[in-house]
């Protein structure tokens, strides 16, 4: 992960900052959460990063619930899949590259 931090994560998904038992997990879905936006803006997060001067909170906050749905997922609350929340896409359109 480079954009998000272990702690960002697991105060997102509600998981005791002092147990480790998820870490390696907790990172994979980081790693996928900065995957996955950086695949629907179609814009490196490095690029938007030097573009901006810094990734921009609307990017970092909606890879925080991509970590957080991530996260739910595997937990199976109802047992369904349920589709990525349409606030995370549009939080993201500002920094689509069209």
């Amino acid at each position: 992960m480079q954009y998000l931090s272990i702690n960002e994560i697991k105060k997102q998904c509600n998981v005791d900052l002092d147990w480790d038992g998820d870490d390696e997990y907790l990172e994979m879905i980081g790693d996928a959460a900065e995957d996955t936006v950086s695949e629907l803006i179609d814009c490196s997060l490095e690029e938007l990063e030097a573009q901006n001067g810094e990734l921009p909170s609307t990017v970092r906050h909606a890879m925080r619930m991509l970590v957080d749905y991530f996260y739910s997922q595997q937990r199976g609350s109802s047992g369904e899949a349920i589709e990525i929340p349409q606030s995370v896409f549009t939080l993201l359109k500002l920094y689509r590259n069209y």
